[in-house]
């Protein structure tokens, strides 16, 4: 009973936080589409690259034309949501630990990485939610694929565990800011890891380059695995590994961030 009280709270925080966001950016309407338009062009021209490669190849790996736009599709649901909700929140997280700011989030009566993670949630981002499903629609169709309960429930739980993955995979990098001042070169690296897998998907890599970019550093995982599981691919040890590499990551993500309250030195201090 306790437990549903707390999710009833938490939840009534997350929705003031978007009705004081979507307010907040409704006084700048321009800015506001502005930052959907652009996200928008990154993604269409992501498929328009595609579609030029499938002009001269029959495949990738296995991968007809129609997977890969199934994987821009499940890319964009991934990294709009991520947008939307947190990732504003986490790439300030920083800031506020150098400046003393983090003092503010901790007097407060709610749990502080929840608090610190969402509060700057992105209205604007969740306006990709439809190209994006557009994109799955058309490819499921010329794929042939029936939506059933299953294929849809299993897709859509990937793509909880993709998007906690990548907010554990965020947030290990901004908790490194608790006992260095500079981590901006990280900061660099996780940018073009993710734009490389979103342009190269995860089933062209084998050997060494596999197991850096399903397991140490799981970026690939994000899109091409939904997409696997989607398009009737993805075996029972792939399955395995996602939940595996995200529990391993989100254990390794909270045990970080409380050595790293543990080691924050006040503004007050």
């Amino acid at each position: 009973m306790k437990a549903i009280t707390t999710m009833r709270r938490y939840f009534r925080i997350l929705l003031c936080l978007f009705k004081f966001r979507l307010s907040n950016q409704m006084i700048y309407r321009a800015s506001f589409w502005t930052v959907f338009c652009v996200d928008l062009s990154m993604f269409l021209i992501q498929l328009a690259v595609f579609s030029a490669l499938f002009l001269n190849v029959e495949s990738i790996n296995g991968w007809n034309k129609y997977q890969m736009i199934f994987f821009v599709g499940t890319f964009n649901l991934v990294d709009s949501t991520n947008m939307f909700l947190f990732f504003f929140g986490v790439i300030s997280i920083p800031l506020k630990i150098r400046e003393g700011k983090l003092d503010i989030y901790l007097t407060k009566p709610i749990n502080t990485l929840f608090w610190m993670s969402l509060e700057n949630i992105d209205i604007s981002s969740c306006m990709l939610f439809v190209p994006g499903s557009i994109m799955l629609g058309y490819a499921a169709a010329k794929l042939g694929i029936k939506l059933t309960l299953g294929n849809i429930s299993g897709y859509f739980l990937l793509l909880a565990l993709m998007l906690l993955l990548l907010y554990n995979l965020m947030l290990i990098l901004r908790t490194l800011s608790f006992w260095f001042i500079k981590t901006d070169a990280l900061h660099s690296l996780e940018g073009e890891l993710i734009g490389f897998c979103f342009r190269v998907p995860g089933i062209v890599y084998t050997g060494i380059a596999k197991l850096v970019l399903y397991v140490l550093l799981p970026y690939a995982l994000l899109a091409t695995i939904p997409t696997q599981f989607f398009t009737g691919i993805l075996s029972g040890g792939q399955w395995l590994l996602v939940i595996l590499v995200t529990l391993g990551f989100t254990i390794l993500a909270q045990t970080l961030w409380r050595l790293g309250l543990k080691n924050y030195t006040s503004a007050s201090s």
